[in-house]
Parts: C-alpha cells; structure tokens; sequence
C-alpha cells in the first residue's frame, strides 16, 4: 500500500514548475513560514544544516537489548548516532535577539534537530536526557528534537528509571549502564556542538523513493487451518510459505541541496532491522552496512537512516538467522537507497514548519501487566532476568503515565505539505505508517517509528481483535482513535477527512470510537498577577442561531483573591467559533459584589452556567458568601450561604443581577443550602433539578440533596426534594454533582476521605451511598475535592483528581485531572480507560468545570491554582509549567450510526 509512484511524481513535476514560478517572481531566497498559512516573522530566510556523527558503541559486557539477550562480547561494526541540524542562517545561539522576544520553542528561527541512534531503544527519562542535551547544545527546545533508535537488537535498549528500580533490586547493571548512556550523550553532544561552526547552505529539497525487494515480511500469518498467529520474527524464514502480508515496500530519501551539491540524505523503510543476533556480537546490522556503502559512494553525502514503523514488520520471510544473510539483505537494502537517489526530484526549499502533538496511551493494566503484579515479578528472586526486567520497564512505563506524562509526536513540514518527516513512538505497526500516508495521499510522508520505546509494541486494533497478546507491549488495546487522532494534528489534516484513513483502521474501530473520548489540550487565556489567579472556568452553549455553524460559548470565570476562598464578581468570556478564538474576560457590572451597610461584601461564588432551552436563557448557578474587609468568608448570620443564580438574555446579551433561591423555612436550610461548583440536570418540562449540600448550624456535617425546581425566564422557583443523604464523618457531604444519562440519574459526592457515587430512576430518590473505586476493587483515591460527570450517547464517564499519580507534591493531590468509563450497573470506575484531560504542571486542579458543547464535543475547563508556598512567587512560572492558564480538555467522538 505505499504511494501511486506515478500520480504522485505527475504532482510533484507540476508543483515543481510552481514554485520555480514563484522564485523568479520573489527573484530572492525563499520565505519562511512556522504555520502553513502564516508568514514567520523573517520576510527572507536562507536555510543552513550541520551535521555531526559520534561513536556511541557499548563497552564489552554491556547488556544488548536492555539485558533480554547475551551481554556485548565482540564489537562487529560500530554503532553510531548521525544526524544534523537544521536553522535559518545566521541564527548561532538560543539569546540571538530575534529568539529572546517569542515564547521557547514558538519562533520559526528555533533550529530542528533530527538524529538517529545505532540503538535498540531509548525509553522515558532516557529519550527526554537525549532530548534535552542536544536542544541546549543546538539552542532550541527538546520538543523540536526528531530523536529516534534504528532498533538493532545487538544495541542497548537504555530506560534509566527501570535501571533505578533494578538497582534496588539489587541489580545494578542489569539492563544498562546509567554512565555509559551519559557518555554517549556528551560525545554527540560534543559532535553537534562542534559541526556548527561549519554549516552549509541549503537551497533545495530532494524527494525520491524505491521499491525494495525481498526483505520486509508481517509478522502476521495464517496456518494451514486458518489460525492467525504473529510468529514470524526476524529469522523465521518462510514458515507455511505466507505472502509477506502488510508491509510499506517504499524506501523513502529526503535529502538537501546546496544547488546542485548534494550535502545530506536520509532514508527510511520498514523493517525490524536484523539478520541475526543475541549472541553478544554488537553490529549496526544490515542496515548500518547499507548506509556504510552509501557513504562510499560519495563522501560530500552524509547519509543517515531510520527504521519505520516496524513493529509488526521483519525480514522473517526472508532470512533464517544465519550470518550469511547478512550481506545478502544488506545489498537488497543499498539497491533500493541507491535507486531511490536516482529517483530523487530537487525543489526549491521554502519553507520548514514545526508542528507537535502530545500523545497519551493508556496503559495495559491486566494480569502480569498490574503494578501489584509487575512489583511482585521484580522482587522475585526466582524470576528470570528478562522477566525482572520487562516489570521494571513496565513498571517505569506506569509512572510516566501516572504523572501524565506524554509522549511528544513531532512532525517536520516542508513546503507547506509537499514533504512531511514525522517520528512516532515505540515499536508501531505498519498500518501506522500506511494510515500516515492515506491521510495526506497528495505528499511525500515519511514516517520514522522507534522514537521514545517505552509503550513497546503499539498494536493496529486489527491485530488486537484477532488475538495479538504478545509481552512486550505496555499500552491497553484499541487505540486506533488516540493515534488517528495525533496524526491528523501533527499532519494538519481537518478532522472531517478521517475518511482518508484506510481500512481497517477505519472500519473496525467504529464501536470503540463511540466509547472513548479523543482529547486535545488548549489554553484559553494566560495571565499570573500577585493580587489573583483566575478560578472556575466553566462553560454553557447556546445553539447556533441565522447563518452561524457553531454554538456560542459562555465561560465564567472568577478571580481569586489573596486570601483562601476569596471571589471576585464574575466575569465572562465569549466565543463564536469553538473556542478558536476568545473574547474577554469581561466583568459583568450586574453580577459584582454587593456592598452591606454594616461594610461586608455579599459575593456569589462557585458558578456552574447552563443553557435552558425552554427559555433560550443562560442560567449561572452558585452559592452566596459573605466577606469581611480582609477576605475571610462570615457565617455570623443565618442563611449565610444559600444558592444563587443570574439570568443571561442571548437576545439581549444581557445579565440580569443575581437572586437567591427561595427554600422552604426548614431549619435544616436555615444556616447553608448550597449548590456549589455542581452540574445540574434540566428535564424535558424545563424543570432543574438542583443538587445542594446543607446544614442548619456551623460545625455539622453536610448533607446531599437534589432540589426540583420551576425556571419561567426570570425566577428559579422551588417546588420539592429528594432523599437527604447524610454520612456522620468529618465534614460530611459537599459539592454534589448531577447527571442524567442512559434513562438513569447519577450524583458523584465529595467527602474529605473518599468521593462517594449514588443513582437513581427518577433524580430525587437515591440507592445508598457507595465509596468510589476502580473495577478491581481497589479505592478510586479521589478525595477531599470534586468530580463531575461526562456522558455521551449512553456512555458515563468520570472526571477527577486521585492519588498514586506520582503527585504528592500537589496538595489534596488535585492533578492532573482523568477521566474514564463508568460501569454503570457497578457504578465503578473502568481502570483500562483510565486517560489524562490535563496533565500536571504544578498547579492544583480541583475546582475545574465540564459540560457539553455540541452533540460530539464536552470541554472540561480549569484555572491553573498555583501551589500556596508560591503565594508571594506568582508572576513567575512554576518549573514544571504552571503558568496561570486557564486551560481546556476538549473532549471529542467521531460521528456513529448511533
């Protein structure tokens, strides 16, 4: 399936004709461009590349393949690290005074780093030191580093943390050595350092690719009675004499030009790169010897090479293992380099944009792959070697998902979509790359795999309904949608060409799309001042009206104050186009504090908006507080914190000033009734249905209930309660949150030890209480804070904060926030769907919003709450990335029969 060779040239020779065009009308160097729309903020920018190569083979006795086959015992050839820098010229360092005035990393003149390592695998903390070191030494940031491994299996695999957790095992050295890795970091470091000081012009582009033969087989294959099984590996030979089954047979080469000198090509083909291994004998294999004689061929060319998107991909067909195959697939593999040179088509270089995307996989959470059970294997000195290994590395896979942690997805656009360069995690199956391809039919895509290794295998859900189950593999099943989704943002296609996508990566994963949420990750407004942080985002959206496609969106939002729970009126942002771009935040002069005679303030907090379809109105629901001069909240006087709501006119865009809900003269409302930062229900007749926490006097447990209440427009009018659920344990029941969906009602509780969960058929009378857990049984670790609720077409979702995700430095452990499928008839949370909203940075998440924007989309909204010990530091980012953003998960599901 790789691209129609001669439809696609046709393009390119006419697009060639284009652009010379369109140099002869400019008659100067080319333009610049960061977004493929957009001009940089250069007019005219000339390109330079400098590459650099350093010799990063493993000492004797180092583990090969992280420890899972025989130790370094005889160096082949030489494992090197090759790659080069790319930068607009005359651009030398980071504080070049056209990078010291753009955010890190948003400028056009930040240099592109591209390398590829004679290495098995660099997992997490490993891929992000590699990462790290050669952005400093280039002057960039690590995001805009393409990092990826050839994958030779007589090569380290380098995970530094699971190398931490073995070293308490008492396994020092066991899978890699911690020093060494630091050593070949510096040595390239050293290298890239000094090849800037000699870099060339570029001017041009090449593309060119070839059909190679006889090496790359799936491992996928089908047995004389039908069974399916992925047994062939990379020395498997022809077993039942299987077709070589998906595979890319396109070696692909970019190159640069200076003119017509060519100065640097790299080439990409899929293929787990082995002849034979696992007997300590460390070589670049096959593909390093390739790329040797390529070398030969023209010493001016520095020739790089990487491995695609090869998990499921080898040479089994092939090869039977034997070193005599060796130089035979080698050969194979230089005819194709060598034939897609000669195919290769220059263009003029105009432009080279930087697009990234963060990408969160699940983690694979059954069986040997349960942190109990991975902590278990580790420890177990009758366990083999491998297996003590495998549960490290799953185990360091677990806390980088747990601290949410993505993995970065960078993609590198060369004239706006004539050639896209693209590093995707891990060991990748081929449908991968082929869907990469599909999605942009009209470009030259190469897509890398092996950049950070630590998922392991990343199985098509093809593979995964037909039985796929091999070990090494630390994702969850099925995420199709999760990487579709990724790919269609670093490659810039719009959503609505997901028909692009090829079957069956389209076609068989319909029915799990419908069940979990694809998440993008944007910031709405920016600011850190040391008087507030902004705090309660949340969203309503009313229906398009006249000729606009899109819901207008309603945010509140509110500062807080200096001191703990300390509100300022409300203000509003407003969006017309999904939250593309933002009015505001305005203040609303009707909804300010409400100065008393004795000199208090008479605030509203808290606020949760709604749409009213009945109405056409926009209700904002929240509670009413007292404060004294100095901030502090007062409950000096009966009723003092009772629900609150304001009516927004779209027709009029204006606020009606705020109202206090009316209740019954029951003692039990008399001190509190509140509905505080919880979604509320609107029924079919246009009723509310109100969730509250109440208590007749100060220092008495709350108390849950849902009130029912009438809404004609202007006046919220209470009509009756439900149950009254009471639980005599430190502060009892606050901030309940309603839902309706699937036919039933559901209310999430906080409490100070644990959130509670309760349904019910008609949303007043409820099933008892039951504390939060996961599907095993094991406490959900949510606590002292709220959740709120998601549900689409039938499906309930879950939104919150708990602990174990590597963040005991955030108070209340209040992030990141997750989200995951509730089993509705258990009312637990389904571990396996667990996935981050938004991640760590620093900064307490707890008071955040969710709501529905459209029929396919929910944004959850949170103000990032800086930690307290930064109280007097708060103009200053945290290191970890808080910023005081007021940040959106933008939950979505492509369309469904349903």
């Amino acid at each position: 399936m790789g691209i129609d060779t001669g439809r696609t040239w046709k393009r390119f020779r006419w697009l060639g004709l284009l652009v010379i065009l369109l140099a002869l009308i400019l008659s100067r160097s080319e333009l610049s461009s960061l977004e493929p729309t957009t001009r940089t903020e250069t007019d005219l920018v000339q390109w330079e590349v400098a590459t650099f190569e350093a010799d990063i083979t493993i000492p004797l006795g180092h583990p090969c393949m992280g420890g899972g086959v025989a130790d370094a015992k005889e160096i082949v050839d030489p494992l090197w690290a090759k790659g080069f820098v790319l930068r607009p010229a005359g651009v030398r360092q980071k504080d070049d005074e056209r990078l010291a005035s753009v955010p890190a990393g948003k400028s056009a003149y930040f240099p592109l780093v591209v390398v590829a390592l004679d290495w098995c695998q660099c997992n997490n903390d490993s891929y992000d030191r590699w990462r790290e070191a050669l952005a400093e030494a280039a002057g960039t940031t690590r995001e805009r580093v393409f990092l990826a491994t050839v994958h030779q299996h007589d090569a380290p695999i380098c995970d530094l943390r699971a190398q931490q957790l073995l070293d308490q095992a008492g396994k020092k050295g066991w899978h890699c050595d911690p020093q060494f890795h630091e050593t070949a970091v510096q040595r390239t470091v050293r290298a890239l350092r000094t090849a800037l000081d000699k870099p060339k012009r570029i001017t041009h582009i090449g593309l060119g690719q070839a059909k190679v033969e006889r090496i790359a087989s799936n491992r996928r294959v089908v047995s004389a009675d039908g069974r399916i099984s992925w047994s062939r590996g990379s020395r498997s030979g022809d077993i039942f004499n299987a077709p070589e089954g998906e595979i890319d047979p396109w070696l692909k080469t970019i190159s640069f030009w200076d003119g017509d000198t060519p100065i640097l090509a790299w080439s990409c083909y899929a293929v787990h790169p082995m002849s034979y291994y696992g007997q300590g004998q460390v070589s670049a294999d096959f593909p390093g010897l390739a790329r040797a004689r390529r070398q030969r061929d023209d010493p001016r060319v520095f020739q790089m090479y990487f491995t695609g998107c090869a998990g499921d991909v080898t040479a089994g067909k092939y090869n039977t293992g034997t070193p005599e195959n060796r130089p035979q697939l080698a050969e194979r593999l230089y005819q194709a380099m060598l034939a897609a040179w000669k195919n290769t088509q220059r263009f003029p270089l105009q432009s080279a944009d930087f697009r990234s995307a963060p990408l969160y996989l699940p983690p694979r959470d059954e069986g040997k792959f349960t942190v109990a059970q991975m902590r278990r294997i580790l420890a177990d000195e009758k366990a083999t070697r491998w297996q003590r290994i495998s549960a490290a590395m799953g185990l360091s896979w677990r806390e980088r998902v747990a601290a949410g942690r993505p993995i970065d997805v960078p993609c590198l656009d060369f004239n706006r979509g004539q050639a896209l360069f693209l590093v995707l995690p891990a060991e990748a199956f081929v449908g991968y790359q082929l869907a990469a391809q599909k999605l942009r039919p009209d470009s030259f895509v190469m897509a890398v795999g092996f950049g950070d290794g630590a998922p392991g295998y990343i199985p098509t859900d093809r593979c995964w309904k037909e039985g796929y189950n091999d070990d090494y593999c630390w994702v969850a099943p099925m995420t199709d949608a999760i990487l579709l989704d990724v790919l269609r943002q670093v490659l810039n296609v719009p959503e609505s060409d997901a028909s692009k996508v090829p079957p069956p990566l389209l076609a068989e994963k319909t029915a799990w799309n419908a069940r979990i949420p694809l998440i993008r990750r944007e910031v709405i407004y920016q600011e850190l001042s040391p008087t507030f942080q902004w705090f309660h985002p949340r969203a309503a959206a009313i229906p398009p009206t006249g000729d606009s496609p899109h819901p207008t969106v309603i945010l509140t939002l509110q500062k807080h104050l200096v001191a703990s729970d300390y509100y300022s009126g409300l203000y509003v942002m407003r969006s017309e186009d999904l939250g593309r771009t933002w009015q505001g935040p305005k203040p609303v002069p009707e909804l300010d504090w409400i100065r008393q005679p004795d000199g208090t303030v008479l605030a509203m907090c808290d606020v949760t908006p709604g749409y009213h379809p009945l109405t056409g109105k926009v209700i904002a629901l929240g509670c009413s507080v007292y404060y004294d001069s100095q901030g502090r909240q007062l409950q000096d006087r009966p009723r003092c914190s009772q629900v609150a709501y304001a009516v927004y006119d779209p027709k009029t865009d204006r606020w009606a000033r705020w109202q206090i809900l009316e209740l019954p003269p029951l003692e039990k409302f008399q001190f509190l009734a509140r509905n505080g930062c919880g979604q509320w229900v609107v029924e079919n007749d246009g009723s509310l249905l109100v969730p509250i926490y109440f208590a007749p006097r100060a220092n008495m447990p709350f108390a849950v209930t849902v009130l029912r209440c009438r809404f004609d427009g202007q006046k919220l009018i209470y009509r009756e309660h439900g149950d009254e659920l009471f639980l005599n344990e430190v502060r009892g029941l606050s901030e309940p949150s309603l839902i309706q969906c699937g036919g039933m009602y559901y209310l999430t509780i906080r409490h100070d030890r644990r959130g509670y969960v309760t349904r019910s058929k008609d949303g007043l009378h409820w099933e008892p209480l039951r504390p939060w857990t996961f599907d095993d049984g094991s406490e959900l670790g949510s606590y002292n804070t709220q959740q709120h609720w998601v549900c689409h077409e039938g499906e309930l979702y879950l939104i919150y904060t708990r602990r174990g995700a590597q963040n005991d430095h955030i108070p209340r452990h209040r992030a990141p926030l997750w989200i995951a499928r509730v089993d509705r008839d258990k009312l637990q949370v389904l571990r396996s769907t667990e996935q981050v909203v938004l991640p760590e940075r620093g900064a307490m998440m707890g008071n955040f919003g969710a709501a529905p924007v459209t029929s396919r989309e929910w944004w959850i909204t949170v103000g990032e709450n800086l930690l307290p010990q930064r109280t007097a530091n708060r103009t200053k980012p945290d290191p970890r990335g808080a910023d005081g953003s007021v940040l959106l998960g933008r939950l979505t599901w492509p369309k469904s029969e349903r």
